[in-house]
């Protein structure tokens, strides 16, 4: 079984398990990866699953409709583009990835520093100036300076003036490198989630891209929006990610509080009796006595057999007692 993951962006951590041999990517609401980043069109592209007529190997081709399909270099690619397992290609700056499904997620791209790299721009410059050692003066100071001043008195003078020169090239630039951090700090301003209605919405669409919908529920309250549920131990961590990801890319009106447990694996009672055949019951260790169907402490009783009793639990989950 493979998949298809999404390694950066609003949805970062979905996955799309490929059952079938066509599926389109794009921000139309039938897609079967919906993506809602800027720049998304609705039906940017689609994948393409080909088998060999001999069933030996699998073939994967993207085929790009309204969007443009670039490599992880970000390079245009010409139609269709062949991919393998394990190859990341990218939609207008989202990094997806087809992989198998029991392989271990890739990391998505590095976040890139421009302001550190502008910053050193001027100390580079300084350095290349130090190792020289020299400037070029006109013809009639350098005659000045040699009559005036020994050799070791020349060098100061020019490494002064140097740094002189440098000092006030930054602070002339200081107003326009802060007006530059003001406008990227502008571009890239989070979208806002003001009210319980629209956080509601952004957090069901996610839970439905994980498959998690029918598992966890979405209750709102005073304090925010909560999500409770009982899931299996692996599943938990796919929550809290999604959690970090609404909190990293919205703005948050209202707290989200990730509320979901590990589902119960033991029954919260002692049985101390069983009875099996036409009138099958058991006794609990509180002197409750169950039928089939019964219902005690969040747990019904579905089955008795020669050998075991079989419970099910309000999320659906069974837990079997052997006896």
């Amino acid at each position: 079984m493979y998949e298809l993951r999404v390694l950066n962006g609003l949805h970062e951590g979905a996955a799309l398990p490929l059952s079938g041999n066509l599926w389109w990517i794009g921000n139309a609401v039938e897609s079967d990866l919906q993506l809602c980043d800027n720049g998304i069109k609705a039906r940017h592209c689609q994948l393409i699953r080909q088998d060999d007529p001999a069933g030996q190997q699998i073939q994967w081709q993207l085929q790009a409709e309204d969007g443009v399909v670039c490599n992880r270099e970000g390079e245009r690619q010409t139609m269709p583009f062949n991919i393998v397992p394990g190859e990341i290609f990218t939609l207008n700056g989202v990094w997806i990835c087809l992989e198998a499904a029991e392989a271990a997620w890739a990391s998505g791209p590095a976040v890139s520093q421009p302001a550190a790299q502008s910053v050193s721009q001027p100390e580079m410059a300084f350095q290349a100036a130090s190792n020289d050692g020299r400037i070029a003066p006109t013809p009639a100071k350098k005659s000045l300076i040699k009559r005036l001043l020994p050799p070791w008195a020349q060098i100061t003078a020019v490494s002064l003036m140097l740094l002189f020169a440098i000092t006030v090239t930054s602070w002339i630039l200081q107003p326009g490198m802060a007006e530059q951090s003001n406008d990227t700090t502008a571009q890239i301003s989070k979208p806002h989630l003001d009210d319980q209605a629209a956080m509601r919405a952004v957090v069901d669409h996610m839970l439905r891209e994980r498959q998690l919908n029918n598992q966890v529920k979405i209750d709102t309250s005073q304090k925010g929006i909560i999500l409770r549920g009982s899931l299996a131990k692996e599943q938990l961590p796919i929550v809290q990610r999604m959690v970090d990801n609404v909190e990293n890319n919205y703005q948050l009106g209202v707290p989200l509080i990730n509320d979901t447990e590990a589902r119960a694996t033991t029954l919260p009672f002692r049985i101390t009796q069983i009875t099996d055949g036409s009138k099958a019951n058991i006794v609990t260790d509180d002197g409750q006595r169950l039928f089939i169907g019964d219902e005690h402490d969040g747990f019904r009783l579905v089955r008795i057999s020669a050998n075991e009793v079989q419970f099910s639990g309000q999320d659906n989950s069974d837990i079997t007692v052997n006896w």
